[in-house]
């Protein structure tokens, strides 16, 4: 019989290193395999056959050991080392490599198999399949982890997990500007802008020589009756164009189609001269007080703008002010030619920089819209301006009597980046209407364009002119006026509002701030409001050098706004947090999902499911799941692979030893074997 259990314990040892083998051969075979962690097989006695128990010390005796007999050797466990193995740089970003915060690999990607079920690797080795889901192309298992909206593009982390999407060519992003920066300085020590371009056309009649009404049709309006009447050629269906410059530009083509209707047509000379105000840009909102040039005294042999300078009654003056009125007794207003709608504007004193809509004319009398802020004092000066506007000329209700009956009037906003030139106003190849200068415009002026977007990230050009409005012992005005191609209809014209200055040049403030333009019809978001901040803008005064070079003149410009116009994802990386950004063709970057880590308190209690995949053990533990580098999880780097910690010379030798130790327990079965054939010899 004990030769019998020398056979069962070399039997199995046999058995016992056949596994060793089979383990070290599998740790070979996966030299190569990424993210394999080797196994070694530990050993441990299978059974001892105990002859003696033996006897404790006594008396003078020391005592007997127990007499046992090992029956063989068995499998104690088969441990993975899971240490980390080193990064081999593959330069895709859709590969990644776990880098644990200690030798022990413990974090691991999660990802979903065939039934959803979460399985756990340490194989980065991923692309994105049709769906623009990131996934193992191995095995088609889908990684897991917190998916941003692609609208806000904010994560919402510790929710659910989702698969990981990545739309590489398909998303695509907008944003409408909500906020346009702008900095440079405006010359606070300029002219200030007293006059506007003011043209007026030839004299127009109707079919019968009367002078054009703003009700007349323009298929019935001539020229010159003079001579004849010379019927302008107008029919229903005709197009009028209207070519000008304006500051130091061009402005677009404008097109007005006779029976269209408004704003890009009409039947009537009003409803043209409304589409002409508009596509000059012309500013004629009272509510933005805006003016053009001086009102010219009618009642003057020689052209003289109405102004005067406050005096008492006890300085033989014969001024008297209230807020909301300014009466002069040795004039008649209504006579000298001012009219309603009319700027009254204060230049010196303690009214400086005061500007009020006349509301009514009354002989010697003027009452304004709105009250002063700053009533004027003795020796204050004041000008009144013509409001900009298109108008035409004639005495009633519509008509504008400083341009005789039948003439177009043109009262441009003051400037000189407001004025108007090389005016063609044509139909049919033939210029319609000649018109001469009677004001040219005036004063400190500077224009910039600014680039904005709509909600579907169409650029929109918006014009803005800053004009020096008024200066004051508290500081300077300058008023900007915003125009846009882009405006639905005719009007150019999308906001105007004042910037005001101290007297150090520092902004103080500016309102209204908003900018509006019309998109109707373009698919967009048909108001499209952003606003414009000017905080950065200075009002310092010009000054010129001993080699006269001249610094601070008027020049703002844009500089930054938070629209973008429409980019799609071309490419995306991935942080140690395991963020994944998406980048834009138009240059921008959006987070688009958040890779998660599982980390488990003993991975060697994971179950190997081939495939490079583990699912969790009785003894593994529950996974900690969430984000790279948090709660002992490892950081992500993207563009890595993990490789094999396989030793091969180490398994080599182990290799070596296993074969001697194969070796070594056949020879106890032989040995064994050739004793009981002695014995059955004995027998003969």
């Amino acid at each position: 019989m004990a030769l019998i259990g020398a056979l069962n314990a070399g039997i199995s040892g046999l058995r016992a290193q056949q596994e060793r083998i089979n383990v070290i051969g599998d740790n070979i075979a996966n030299v190569d395999t990424v993210g394999f962690k080797q196994s070694r097989v530990n050993f441990e006695t299978m059974l001892s056959q105990t002859l003696s128990f033996g006897t404790a010390s006594q008396g003078f005796l020391g005592g007997v050991d127990p007499v046992q007999i090992g029956r063989g050797v068995r499998i104690g466990s088969i441990d993975r080392d899971f240490t980390r193995g080193s990064l081999e740089a593959t330069g895709m970003s859709s590969d990644m490599a776990i880098e644990d915060r200690g030798e022990l690999a413990s974090s691991f990607f999660v990802l979903t198999d065939e039934g959803g079920s979460p399985v756990f690797s340490r194989d980065g080795s991923f692309t994105i399949n049709p769906q623009n889901l990131l996934h193992n192309p191995a095995n088609g298992y889908i990684v897991q982890g917190y998916q941003a909206d692609f609208e806000s593009f904010t994560l919402v982390q510790g929710g659910d997990l989702q698969n990981v999407h990545i739309p590489v060519g398909d998303l695509r992003i907008a944003r409408e500007t909500n906020e346009a920066f702008f900095s440079g300085n405006l010359n606070g020590g300029g002219e200030v802008a007293n006059s506007g371009t003011v043209l007026e056309s030839e004299t127009l009649y109707d079919g019968l020589g009367v002078e054009a009404a703003l009700d007349t049709l323009l298929t019935d309006l001539q020229t010159d009756p003079g001579t004849g009447p010379v019927p302008l050629g107008l029919q229903m269906g005709d197009t009028i164009e209207v070519r000008c410059d304006k500051g130091n530009g061009t402005l677009s083509v404008a097109s007005f189609t006779i029976g269209d209707p408004p704003p890009s047509g009409g039947t009537t000379l009003g409803d043209f001269l409304n589409f002409l105000e508009g596509r000059l840009g012309i500013n004629a909102n009272p509510a933005n007080q805006t003016y053009s040039a001086e009102r010219l005294d009618a009642t003057s042999p020689i052209p003289t703008p109405v102004n005067g300078t406050i005096m008492t009654v006890a300085d033989g003056g014969t001024y008297t002010v209230t807020a909301g009125s300014l009466q002069n007794t040795a004039v008649d207003y209504g006579a000298m030619g001012v009219q309603v709608g009319d700027f009254i504007r204060f230049l010196s004193g303690n009214s400086a920089g005061g500007i009020v809509e006349i509301a009514t004319v009354v002989g010697d009398t003027l009452t304004f819209v709105d009250d002063l802020t700053r009533m004027p004092l003795t020796g204050d000066t004041f000008a009144v301006n013509e409001a900009a506007e298109v108008s035409l000329g004639g005495v009633g209700a519509g008509f504008d009597p400083a341009s005789g009956a039948g003439q177009v009037r043109i009262s441009a906003n003051a400037g000189i980046m407001n004025g108007l030139d090389n005016l063609e106003i044509t139909a049919n190849g033939r210029r319609l209407m000649m018109f001469q200068e009677l004001a040219q415009a005036h004063g400190e002026s500077t224009r910039t364009n600014a680039l904005v977007y709509d909600s579907l990230g169409t650029p929109r050009v918006v014009a803005f002119t800053f004009v020096f409005q008024s200066a004051s012992d508290a500081g300077s005005t300058f008023r900007y006026l915003a125009e846009s191609n882009d405006n639905w209809g005719s009007d150019r014209t999308v906001g105007s509002g004042k910037v005001c200055f101290n007297t150090q040049g520092q902004f103080i403030s500016s309102s209204p701030d908003q900018i509006q333009i019309d998109l109707t019809g373009t698919g967009a978001n048909p108001s499209f409001i952003f606003n414009s901040d000017f905080s950065s803008v200075t009002g310092f005064s010009a000054s010129q050098d001993a080699n006269g070079v001249v610094s601070n003149l008027s020049d703002v410009a844009m500089v930054d706004q938070d629209g973008f116009e429409e980019g799609t994802l071309i490419d995306y990386s991935i942080g140690e947090d395991g963020v994944v950004t998406g980048v834009f063709d138009n240059g921008h970057q959006r987070t688009l999902a958040q890779i998660v880590l599982a980390r488990f308190a003993n991975p060697n209690g994971l179950l190997d499911q081939g495939g490079n995949v583990y699912r969790v053990g009785v003894n593994s533990g529950q996974p900690v799941i969430g984000m790279p580098g948090t709660f002992g999880r490892g950081v992500i780097q993207s563009g890595f692979l993990e490789e094999s910690n396989v030793d091969l010379a180490f398994q080599f030798t182990e290799l070596i030893i296993g074969q001697r130790a194969f070796q070594a327990n056949a020879r106890t079965i032989t040995t064994a074997d050739q004793l009981l054939q002695e014995l059955v010899n004995m027998v003969r």
